[in-house]
């Protein structure tokens, strides 16, 4: 029987690419916003609204970049501490190291697996004065309840710290209110790895609603450049190029239809799995599903499915089980609170497998193995 893997990531055909990546060559002109670049800050700005769109080489550039803008703006660059949660990708923590701060990791919420926002105010009350900005995450791509998206920003404009939102495994998410993610002037920054659900290879968007910050991410993104080839900042080359631009356009034109197959699968899960016990994330129908993230009833339960999965060649694997504090490189950044919440969420994470061509019958296969694995422990 042939392995279902646990990513069977696709990227748009050749030709799909090649359709628009002849602008490029047309004209040749290959990076530093050429065709398609342009072309695509118009359209992804279509698709979420009108809000303003930066597209970049990658989220880690991109998280860099918003939080420099944000810090910038608000005067709170030399400020050592930036807050996050813990139970998000390394990248979140990493993009703050690289800025030369400190993360101070908070917990999250046990049901919609999002930063906590009471953690949140008691952090910026307990370190007032030090934090630089707040970096918050869209887990797993899944935006927050509507209500708790609000409360952060409340909570960090009563402290008068910035806030930018690492989303990125959700672009095209929408929130129990039916919004699209990213459309707000806090700075919300995506992923398009070949990993994700809008998939290109690598690169990333920075999006945001205030025109100010929208300028400030653009001329960071390229070289600080703010009239012609004048640095007004210091920035850094993020730039997307325009064979990567290509890939975007060509991924957009059917990603809807990525979106739609990637939810049916996750609702197919949601339905087997929930009468066992396994729990899926508040507000999931609106995400984008890189994978089919769950938790385990407790801890024996996740060890007896990641066996059976390895057993039976299905590629079930555990995702944040090792929360970003616990990494070596994060061990010594401050902490509020003891983390209960993501370390209890880290011991029964799992995560199913995805692809937008996954079969009724790989499906089912993971179904199979997930529920025979349950029922035995």
């Amino acid at each position: 029987m042939n392995a279902v893997p646990f990513l069977r990531p696709q990227l748009p055909s050749l030709s799909a690419l090649g359709a628009y990546y002849r602008l490029a060559e047309e004209a040749r002109f290959f990076s530093n916003g050429g065709p398609c670049e342009r072309l695509l800050r118009s359209r992804l700005s279509d698709y979420l609204g009108g809000v303003g769109c930066v597209p970049v080489t990658n989220a880690t550039s991109g998280l860099v970049v918003a939080l420099r803008a944000v810090m910038d703006a608000r005067g709170t660059t030399e400020l050592p501490l930036v807050v996050v949660p813990s139970y998000t990708f390394v990248a979140t923590a990493g993009a703050v190291r690289v800025l030369g701060h400190q993360p101070l990791f908070v917990d999250v919420e046990p049901a919609g697996w999002q930063m906590d926002a009471d953690a949140l105010a008691d952090a910026l009350s307990d370190h007032g004065g030090q934090v630089a900005a707040v970096l918050a995450t869209h887990t797993f791509g899944t935006p927050p309840r509507a209500d708790l998206q609000r409360r952060w920003q409340a909570v960090c404009d009563a402290a008068e710290v910035p806030l930018v939102v690492d989303a990125a495994a959700g672009f095209g998410a929408t929130d129990d209110s039916g919004a699209r993610s990213g459309r707000e002037a806090t700075p919300h920054v995506y992923s398009f790895h070949a990993t994700k659900s809008f998939a290109i290879g690598e690169g990333g968007l920075v999006t945001t609603l205030d025109e100010d910050l929208l300028a400030r991410v653009d001329a960071l993104h390229s070289f600080g450049f703010t009239e012609g080839r004048i640095a007004g900042y210091a920035g850094i080359n993020a730039k997307m190029d325009e064979l990567h631009a290509a890939s975007a356009l060509a991924v957009l034109d059917t990603f809807d239809t990525v979106l739609a197959r990637r939810r049916a699968i996750a609702a197919h899960y949601r339905e087997h799995l929930t009468p066992l016990g396994f729990r899926f994330q508040v507000g999931n129908a609106g995400g984008t599903w890189q994978a089919g993230y769950v938790t385990a009833p407790d801890p024996e339960t996740r060890t007896a499915v990641l066996a059976a999965g390895a057993s039976g060649r299905v590629g079930i694997t555990a995702y944040y089980d090792r929360p970003a504090h616990r990494h070596p490189a994060y061990a010594d950044a401050p902490r509020h609170g003891p983390l209960d919440v993501t370390e209890a969420l880290a011991a029964r994470a799992l995560a199913l497998p995805m692809a937008n061509d996954l079969t009724a019958e790989e499906v089912d296969r993971v179904v199979d193995v997930v529920v025979g694995a349950a029922r035995g422990v």
